[in-house]
């Protein structure tokens, strides 16, 4: 530490437990087990035990008590685990003396027994007795406030009453560490100190930890002389002092002290409350006028009380908050009923007679889903938003709350007004859906004890620091922004469960197409299987029909009426065009069972390969077909591309009356995602057909019309383009030709158009 580096935060790092000394009102011993052999002890021992530690130390536990009592701790010794805070083992008459008690409590350690000796005034308990019996009244008198912060009112009323000291407070963390005084009963004379703020530096961290452990930490005279333990040195082998978090006795921390004179208090008793395993606050007893000592018979009431008020607060807490949490239940119940019919997260949330933002105590909502924002109440813009959604999708939880949003991301401040509460769940990381809600800043005025900026005053000394508290108390106000009214635990709740039963619904929804897309693929085998049967067993009946028609039609050319010979036309144009649609129905069916392998191919040379086989197989068409030259190399299957282009060029070449017939074939690639389009002079195609030209065997002209088609070229078209991950549109007007435009890879739904 230097003058320039230290502060309060320093008291984080502060090892009190290894203070390696204690309090002045009671004696230590550190002993071996099983043996009960002393290898440590307070350097106060011959006051107080009447032997000096250094006779101690090497001896056995029965030579200072004597034979029956040892007897009785090792009993003890034997039933007790003792790892979690000294426990009561005997109490006996002050050793050598006749009018008092000695109580002796122990606990275990570092694999050593350790033994507080604490004396009581008098062998007469009925005083003792009588104050616990006080305590039965008391209980009630608490349980009959149904309001947490009047059951804290009456709680320092009665426990000054039980104790006599001069000041009780009731003091509640925040999450930051920071505490405030929310119930107070004292003196009349003394400065108030209900509704003062004091930083997190005033309670550092290894305070609160030793105050979650012991129930109860009396410092009976601030001004007192630590005692040392004998011999200096520690019997752990690493040489560190043993662990003394559990011990009653436990000699402060200097700084508490200096803090303690800096509030002109001379003792204090804090017992912990907590709340789920958790320190929720302190109840902190001052004394001002003098030193006072609690003894062992009036504290232990008080560790009793101290678990019955923090069972009393858990309670309290969640009855303020049944009616607000049963409301949340009701609207969860209602939004789950509601998604179980919904298509979507959209639809579940906003569109329905119950909304996300329904019995929640929050301003707006905000919905992302795969790229698109839907917005509902007060809210941040899209666009601050997707700043948002940003930062979140860097954050490890699926759940987070805060009150203090711009000091949690700082780029928040520009919509503080209206989000500085964010409550947040993720649904899905991989296409970043998330539901959030937004609470207005709550400008707020905060009363601290003392310039919570300014914690600790340095003195300087040559070359050395000395870190004290704050010197000043005064009450010092802080405007508060940037902060929204914090999120209850119900509330929290509230969003966790809507999370999981959207989670439960698209789970279970994922879970049915998994299974609607195996008995469609199952189907589709089965259809493909049908379709290639079907067309080998009437293939051959079909070519028979044809052959023996054709045959009657050359045997009695002559002899048949003219009649007669235009039904035999007839005839073998139906079995013509019925082999031209099982030719087409084999070709649809065949395209799902194409190699769906993808590898680099050139688009120039399949399309050039096409081109070349167009124009042989029709020289008198007076074709031109014009290929951009620097269209991309695509991973794709290419047996499914030279599908889609040879069927494009064809329909392009086919509806066509153009003396002269001109292809264009190219690509665009300004938007990231290649569009490859087949553009023609030909017939055009009104914007009504638009939406049935990919249906299979749908033709917009005659059966004999341009090349008598079988009216599923396109079908076929758009189902190998959709196995590449792509699509397929059409731009064409009557006479004004046709241009189909496709991708062959999956495309942002942004992007689509």
């Amino acid at each position: 530490m230097t003058e320039t580096t230290v502060d309060l935060s320093s008291c984080d790092r502060e090892q009190v437990h290894l203070i390696g000394a204690i309090q002045p009102h009671g004696a230590l011993l550190i002993l071996e087990e099983p043996s009960l052999k002393i290898v440590q002890a307070s350097t106060n021992c011959a006051r107080f035990l009447g032997t000096p530690c250094e006779e101690l130390v090497g001896q056995h536990l029965d030579l200072l008590l004597g034979a029956d009592p040892t007897a009785t701790i090792s009993k003890q010794l034997l039933s007790k685990k003792l790892n979690n805070g000294f426990t009561h083992l005997i109490s006996i008459p002050l050793l050598g003396q006749q009018d008092g008690l000695v109580h002796i409590t122990g606990n275990r350690v570092d694999g050593f027994l350790l033994l507080e000796f604490e004396r009581s005034g008098t062998i007469n308990l009925s005083p003792a007795y009588e104050y616990s019996a006080n305590l039965q009244d008391m209980i009630q008198q608490l349980y009959a406030s149904p309001y947490l912060l009047t059951f804290l009112t009456e709680v320092v009323k009665q426990i000054r009453v039980l104790t006599d000291f001069e000041r009780v407070m009731i003091y509640r963390f925040a999450k930051d560490g920071s505490g405030e005084v929310i119930a107070e009963a004292k003196e009349a004379d003394l400065e108030a100190y209900l509704g003062l703020h004091y930083p997190a530096s005033d309670v550092p961290q290894p305070a609160r930890r030793l105050f979650a452990l012991s129930p109860l930490r009396h410092l009976p005279d601030v001004d007192y002389v630590p005692v040392s333990l004998f011999p200096e040195q520690s019997p752990l082998p690493e040489g560190r002092p043993v662990d003394l978090s559990y011990s009653f006795l436990r000699s402060v921390s200097v700084l508490h002290t200096t803090y303690l004179h800096n509030m002109g208090t001379k003792a204090t008793l804090v017992m912990p409350l907590m709340k789920h395993g958790h320190l929720w606050g302190l109840v902190s007893c001052q004394h001002h006028s003098q030193p006072k000592y609690l003894k062992y018979e009036q504290r232990f009431p008080l560790e009793l009380l101290s678990k019955i008020i923090s069972l009393r607060i858990g309670d309290l807490e969640s009855l303020d908050q049944y009616s607000y949490s049963s409301q949340l239940k009701q609207v969860n119940s209602q939004l789950t009923n509601e998604m179980g019919h919904a298509k979507n997260c959209h639809e579940a949330l906003f569109m329905g007679k119950t909304n996300v933002l329904n019995g929640i105590d929050a301003s707006g909502s905000a919905l992302m889903e795969n790229g698109k924002i839907t917005l509902l109440g007060v809210t941040p813009s899209e666009q601050q938003i997707n700043l948002l959604i940003k930062w979140l999708s860097l954050q490890e939880t699926t759940i987070l709350a805060t009150n203090c949003l711009p000091h949690d991301f700082p780029a928040a401040e520009d919509f503080s007004d209206v989000a500085s509460g964010l409550l947040a769940i993720r649904l899905s990381r991989s296409n970043l859906t998330w539901v959030l809600w937004f609470r207005p800043e709550l400008i707020s005025e905060t009363h601290w004890a003392g310039d919570p900026n300014k914690p600790v005053i340095i003195d300087a000394d040559g070359q050395e620091s000395r870190l004290q508290p704050r010197t000043s108390f005064a009450l010092w106000k802080e405007t508060v922004r940037g902060q929204s009214q914090p999120w209850l635990d119900c509330e929290i709740e509230h969003a966790s469960k809507l999370r999981q039963s959207l989670l439960d619904i698209l789970f279970e929804r994922t879970d049915q197409l998994l299974q609607l897309n195996t008995e469609l693929e199952f189907s589709n085998q089965a259809l493909n299987s049908f379709v290639y049967a079907s067309f080998h067993d009437l293939k051959e009946p079909l070519r028979g029909i044809h052959n023996y028609v054709e045959l009657l039609k050359l045997e009695n050319h002559e002899s048949l009426s003219e009649q007669a010979l235009k039904r035999i036309e007839t005839i073998l144009y139906l079995t013509d065009r019925m082999h031209h649609f099982l030719e087409a129905l084999l070709q649809y069916s065949h395209i799902g069972n194409i190699d769906e392998e993808l590898k680099p191919c050139s688009i120039n040379a399949v399309v050039e390969e096409i081109t070349d086989m167009l124009i042989k197989s029709n020289p008198y068409a007076n074709l031109t077909v014009d290929i951009q030259a620097d269209m991309p190399v695509v991973s794709c299957n290419q047996t499914g591309v030279k599908v889609i282009f040879q069927n494009l060029m064809t329909n392009a070449l086919k509806y066509n009356r153009a003396t002269e017939k001109i292809i264009t074939i190219g690509c665009n690639i300004s938007n990231n995602v290649p569009v490859f389009f087949v553009q023609d002079n030909g017939i055009g195609i009104p914007p009504e057909f638009h939406k049935y030209i990919f249906q299979p065997f749908k033709r917009l002209h005659g059966h004999k019309d341009f090349g008598r088609g079988s009216g599923i070229g396109l079908a076929i078209t758009q189902k190998a383009i959709g196995r590449q991950g792509g699509r397929i549109w059409v731009e064409s007007e009557q006479d004004q030709g046709t241009r189909f435009c496709f991708t062959l890879t999956p495309e942002p739904e942004a992007d689509q158009v």
